[in-house]
């Protein structure tokens, strides 16, 4: 955290911000279509191939690392208030949405180049594949759009001492995240095995 209190504060009010998403959402997309006519549609299908293994092998490692391992062991500290629990994990599960928008608008432009590629050469794409590459995004749309913006309000509200029990959209969430990280070792694994043919 930041000792910087302006800077603490400009940061949690873009947090609860309910434009954040498209805030990163469109220069993502902007960034993405100069990316797009200067890299992609030059490089090689192997490379394009290897590039969505980094992608989908670095998006499933980040958030395995800080949705299932990292959070839940910061959340059992002693030194922490509840509420300053509910806050970090607030923050934590916020930020890592939107590093998540921004990797995913890259998979699934790089995903849409490599498969016309594989198309235009009479190939085929797997529908599995297809699944795995866009549950992780349209999951990463639903968090922002709904769930993020629920459990933020719920942060806020003063819950009973001995109120132990996750709200539903907290469960949600956690589902959805299980969903995430499934279809990106899906797509991380099989890209990954594309490299070694």
């Amino acid at each position: 955290m930041s000792n910087n209190p302006a800077f603490s504060n400009c940061c949690a009010r873009f947090l609860e911000d309910p434009l954040a998403a498209a805030k990163v959402l469109v220069p993502s997309v902007a960034i993405e279509m100069i990316l797009h006519k200067k890299f992609w549609q030059k490089a090689s299908l192997r490379d394009l191939t290897l590039y969505l293994a980094i992608v989908n092998t670095y998006w499933f490692a980040t958030t395995l690392n800080l949705s299932f391992l990292e959070s839940p062991l910061c959340l059992q500290s002693n030194h922490l208030s509840e509420q300053q629990k509910l806050d970090c994990g607030r923050q934590r599960f916020n930020w890592l949405n939107k590093i998540e928008i921004a990797v995913g608008v890259l998979g699934l432009d790089l995903f849409c180049e490599w498969r016309r590629r594989i198309i235009d050469n009479n190939g085929y794409v797997d529908g599995w594949l297809s699944k795995a590459i866009w549950i992780p995004a349209t999951v990463t749309a639903i968090q922002a759009a709904y769930l993020l913006p629920t459990l933020n309000r719920k942060a806020k509200q003063v819950r009973p001492a001995n109120d132990t029990c996750l709200p539903k959209a907290h469960r949600a969430y956690i589902g959805f995240e299980t969903v995430k990280i499934v279809g990106l070792a899906v797509a991380g694994l099989r890209f990954g095995k594309m490299l070694t043919l």
